[in-house]
């Protein structure tokens, strides 16, 4: 996925002198085009994301197009005040790449966990916030908030993630459907959408058929389709690889509370405590109930 982005703002900006993109050191091969080709227009601040964030925004507010790429606890809550300020505030055109979601450097410890960002950054007036399940939806989705400009946040795993063996086009701000499906609704975002999607498959064997809505697009909501299957659906149910509070199961949970009928709901993400092992992504997912193994079972029990 970091391949993807990359390699779209390269290409959207290789002939556009409007184009700048900083990095807190977090470089790999694919930042080398911009350090030969992108002469005074590639940066490296180091770990000093406060600082490139404030770099960003003022580049961006003299007429540019900014893009900062870190380690998603880094890039978001070290410099939130940045953002807020900074970006938000004055409506910058920057946008924010966040590597590595949820539990994908799980093997570095809880300092880079990344299970508050969602929440975090949905908060700030402005700011859109785009989870891509995929690569494929990755270079999509950048292709689109480049178009669309103003303050942004895009939330990627660490890399190597599978692309579908069928290529589909993504809206932002429009949710997309994975898997048909009548009895019941899964809404996921991020990479954490194979997980609903093998949940589906193991629920079918418990004969419910049930459908996997992609909201890879977490603000703006795409209010009108979870409203859709409020209305006809036994239960929705939201998988997230990040709290429980403030994230896409909240999100969901908003919109439903002001809905007069209402479907059975529950919220898969990650407990409000500290995981207390270490350990790869799904190893995490695992230990943390938001894998498929252990989110089916519940669901079996929600519905009757």
């Amino acid at each position: 996925m970091r391949f993807e982005v990359i390699k779209t703002i390269y290409n959207a900006g290789e002939n556009d002198p409007r184009f700048y993109f900083i990095t807190g050191d977090y470089g790999h091969a694919k930042t080398e085009e911009f350090k030969t080709k992108w002469q005074g227009r590639y940066f490296n601040g180091g770990m000093s994301e406060q600082n490139i964030t404030g770099m960003a925004a003022g580049l961006a507010l003299t007429g540019n197009k900014a893009f900062v790429y870190s380690i998603v606890p880094f890039m978001t809550l070290r410099c939130y005040e940045q953002i807020k300020v900074d970006v938000c505030l004055q409506n910058a055109d920057v946008t924010i790449i966040g590597g590595g979601e949820g539990f994908a450097y799980g093997d570095a410890g809880p300092t880079h966990y990344a299970v508050e960002d969602i929440g975090a950054m949905r908060l700030l007036p402005n700011m859109k916030v785009i989870c891509p399940a995929n690569p494929m939806e990755t270079r999509q989705l950048t292709e689109q908030i480049i178009k669309i400009g103003g303050p942004a946040y895009i939330r990627i795993g660490r890399g190597r993630e599978a692309n579908p063996e069928k290529e589909y086009t993504v809206e932002f701000g429009k949710a997309h459907v994975m898997r048909e499906g009548k009895d019941m609704t899964i809404i996921a975002t991020g990479t954490i959408v194979s997980e609903a999607l093998k949940a589906a498959e193991a629920l079918a064997t418990s004969g419910v058929s049930a459908e996997v809505l992609n909201m890879h697009t977490v603000k703006p909501l795409d209010i009108m389709s979870i409203r859709e299957r409020a209305g006809a659906r036994k239960a929705i149910v939201t998988l997230e690889e990040h709290n429980v509070l403030g994230g896409l199961g909240a999100a969901v949970a908003e919109v439903l509370a002001e809905m007069p009928e209402r479907p059975r709901f529950k919220r898969f993400g990650v407990a409000d405590r500290w995981p207390e092992v270490v350990g790869s992504q799904q190893y995490l997912r695992d230990h943390m109930g938001i894998s498929a193994g252990a989110i089916v079972p519940q669901i079996l029990a929600l519905l009757k």
